[in-house]
């Protein structure tokens, strides 16, 4: 799994740090939550661990994509991240 992404958006980084910080929209962790758990209300525990099912999924797929990504062309990716569609994500050693 990735550790660490960059964020960037009109050629400023937005974000920069461990994946399992990066900005996820609340209603797609309820949303998963209740999918996995049936927990529309998830606890830290389930929170965590929908995150961490993010995270691997964007993890795949940079690296499918030699470590960045356009987020426009994930729309997969772009429908729990929090962040303008218009972002570059990048995968940091």
């Amino acid at each position: 799994m990735i550790k660490k992404i960059q964020v960037e958006h009109l050629g400023k980084t937005i974000f920069k740090g461990n994946v399992m910080n990066m900005p996820v929209k609340k209603s797609a962790i309820v949303d998963k939550s209740i999918d996995l758990f049936d927990d529309d209300d998830p606890c830290i525990i389930h929170t965590s661990y929908v995150v961490k099912h993010f995270a691997e999924a964007l993890g795949k797929t940079l690296e499918r994509y030699d470590g960045t990504i356009q987020l426009e062309d994930h729309p997969d990716i772009q429908a729990f991240l929090d962040l303008n569609a218009d972002a570059r994500i990048t995968k940091l050693k």
